[in-house]
């Protein structure tokens, strides 16, 4: 037995701690003093002590039945999350690379567009520089015995805004 001397508090109050030497193995530090309740140095028989033994390893075991249920439950839980966490994931991706693939369409069909109005604008400024205002007025006239419209051939329509006009019977043409 090892006798060590520990103050509480005050010097007036000082209590002998005597721990014992196998302490380890049975389980049983005692403390001798004022501290120590009266029934402490009462003796356990063997089989209260195995009892006692029994019980204690009985409860650890079911305390780590509950802590690896839990953790079960626990890891079940993590599990599930990452699963939608990762598949979340996977939703995302797809749809970054469903964007991505939009805007480079998105892109090609642009080029395509100014390189079609570029060519319609060539072809149109081809066509109306080819043509001569005054030779087609001169057939017109020379050819076709057209002439220009006099006054009274001329009707003027007043627009007024939400109103449409409607044609309700077939122009003469002259």
């Amino acid at each position: 037995m090892i006798k060590a001397t520990k103050r509480a508090g005050n010097k007036k109050n000082r209590a002998d701690v005597i721990y014992s030497e196998n302490f380890a193995r049975d389980g049983r530090g005692y403390i001798n003093g004022s501290a120590a309740p009266d029934d402490f140095w009462t003796e356990r028989s063997g089989e209260e002590t195995h009892r006692s033994n029994r019980d204690m390893r009985l409860a650890a075991i079911r305390s780590r039945e509950k802590v690896m249920q839990m953790n079960r439950k626990y890891a079940l839980f993590l599990g599930l999350l990452v699963a939608a966490m990762t598949f979340s994931l996977i939703g995302y991706i797809k749809l970054m690379s469903d964007i991505s693939a939009t805007n480079r369409k998105i892109s090609t069909l642009e080029s395509q567009l100014s390189e079609l109005r570029s060519s319609n604008n060539e072809v149109y400024n081809e066509i109306t520089g080819n043509v001569d205002l005054e030779e087609i007025r001169r057939i017109a006239i020379d050819e076709f015995g057209m002439n220009y419209a006099d006054q009274d051939q001329i009707v003027v329509y007043s627009e007024s805004k939400g109103d449409s006009v409607r044609q309700i019977a077939d122009i003469d043409r002259y």
